[in-house]
C-alpha cells in the first residue's frame, strides 16, 4: 500500500492540491471593482465595516492621548516661563550686558546688509520712490527716518522725567529737542542745500535694547582702559552734569580722520541714565545725533563707540560700537 501511494504522489504536479481563494484570477476593472466593494464579503477597500470602525476608534484614542501628552508638556513649559519679562536676562542670558550700538537711518530692504550711506549732490528730488522710502534717492533716506521718528510720537505709559533719580526711571519720554538741527524740517541733512549744494547728513546713535540693562557712568578713573579717547571727549565726560552714556565718533584710518568732521547733538554727546533700564512695553530709545561733514568724492570710514562703565569694544562682534561708511559725490 505504501508503494502504491508513493507511485500516485510521484505522478502529481507539485502544488497541485493548493486551494486557490475565490476571485484569485480577477484582473483589470473587475479586480478594481471588487477592491472598492466586495459583495460576497461586504468588504470596502479590503476591510469590513466593523474592521474600519475598530481602526477608526483606535486612532482616535491614540491621537487624543498624543495631543493630551503634547499639551501637558507645553503647559509644564509655560509654567517655567515668566509672562512679564524674559526668563534669562543680563549675565545669565546669551546677549549679556554689553549691547551693540544701533544707528539710524535704516537701510533699504534691498541693501539691508550694507553699511555704506551714499549721497548724491545732484539729487534734490523731494519725491520718494514710494511711501516707505524703499529706494536709493536722498529723499528715501529722509522718508525712512521720518517713519522711524514717528514712533516717538507715542507717549503712552511714559512720563516726563526730571533726572536719574526720578521714580519713573526707564519709562521716560525722550526729549527730541536735544537732537538740535538734525530734524525732519532740515531733512536730516540728506538733501543738498545752498548754492554750493552741500550735504551734511545726520546719523542717530543709540544702544540696542537689553531687558534690565542699567549702565553706570564712566569716570575719569576708567580713561586708561580706552586709549582711543581724545582730550576733548575726556573733557565732555569730566564736565558732565548728570550720569550718562556717552557716544563718540572718529575716522577709522588716518585719511578718514582728515576727511571727516563731526558735530554732536546734544553737544555733550550723552544720553541721560534716566532712560534706563528698559523693562518692556512702550519705550523710546534715547539717541545722540552726529552730523558728518565729509570730503566730496571720498569714501569715509567711520566708527562710533558708546562709553559707560565696563563697556567692551569688540570690532569683530561689533560689541559697544558700530562701523559704517559715508560717500558724498
Amino acid at each position: 500500500m505504501s508503494n502504491n501511494a508513493t507511485s500516485n504522489n510521484a505522478g502529481q504536479p507539485l502544488g497541485g492540491t493548493a486551494i486557490k481563494p475565490v476571485g484569485w484570477d480577477r484582473t483589470g476593472w473587475e479586480a478594481f471593482r471588487y477592491m472598492l466593494y466586495d459583495p460576497d464579503t461586504g468588504k470596502v477597500l479590503t476591510r469590513t465595516p466593523l474592521s474600519w470602525l475598530k481602526i477608526f476608534v483606535f486612532y482616535c484614542i491614540y491621537y487624543s492621548c498624543l495631543a493630551a501628552f503634547w499639551l501637558a508638556c507645553l503647559q509644564v513649559f509655560f509654567l517655567t516661563v515668566p509672562t512679564d519679562h524674559p526668563k534669562w536676562t543680563l549675565e545669565d542670558s546669551i546677549i549679556g550686558v554689553n549691547p551693540g550700538v544701533g544707528m539710524k537711518p535704516p537701510m533699504s530692504d534691498k541693501r539691508i546688509d550694507s553699511s555704506l550711506y551714499e549721497f548724491s549732490l545732484e539729487d534734490s528730488s523731494t519725491t520718494p520712490t514710494n511711501k516707505e522710502g524703499e529706494g536709493e534717492k536722498n529723499i528715501d533716506l529722509k522718508t525712512r527716518m521720518d517713519l522711524f521718528m514717528a514712533k516717538y510720537n507715542n507717549n503712552s505709559g511714559l512720563n516726563d522725567c526730571t533726572d536719574n533719580n526720578d521714580s519713573n526711571k526707564g519709562k521716560c519720554i525722550f526729549d527730541m529737542s536735544t537732537l538740535g538741527e538734525c530734524n525732519s524740517e532740515n531733512n536730516y541733512g540728506y538733501l543738498p542745500v545752498g548754492a554750493d549744494k552741500t550735504i551734511e547728513p545726520c546719523f542717530f546713535l543709540k544702544l540696542n535694547k537689553i531687558y534690565g540693562f542699567n549702565p553706570e557712568p564712566i569716570t575719569e578713573a576708567d580713561f586708561a582702559d580706552y586709549p582711543e579717547m581724545d582730550e576733548k571727549f575726556k573733557g565732555q565726560i569730566k564736565n558732565a552734569t548728570e550720569p550718562a552714556v556717552f557716544f563718540n565718533c572718529f575716522g577709522r584710518f588716518p585719511a578718514d580722520m582728515e576727511a571727516a568732521k563731526f558735530n554732536f547733538f546734544p553737544e555733550d554727546q550723552a544720553v541721560s541714565l534716566k532712560y534706563f533700564p528698559f523693562k518692556g512695553g512702550n519705550y523710546q530709545s534715547p539717541m545722540v545725533a552726529v552730523k558728518v561733514s565729509a570730503a566730496e568724492g571720498q569714501l569715509v570710514h567711520i566708527e562710533c563707540r558708546a562709553y559707560y562703565k565696563g563697556v567692551v569694544h569688540d570690532k569683530k562682534d561689533k560689541m559697544g560700537l558700530i562701523q559704517f561708511e559715508v560717500l558724498i559725490n
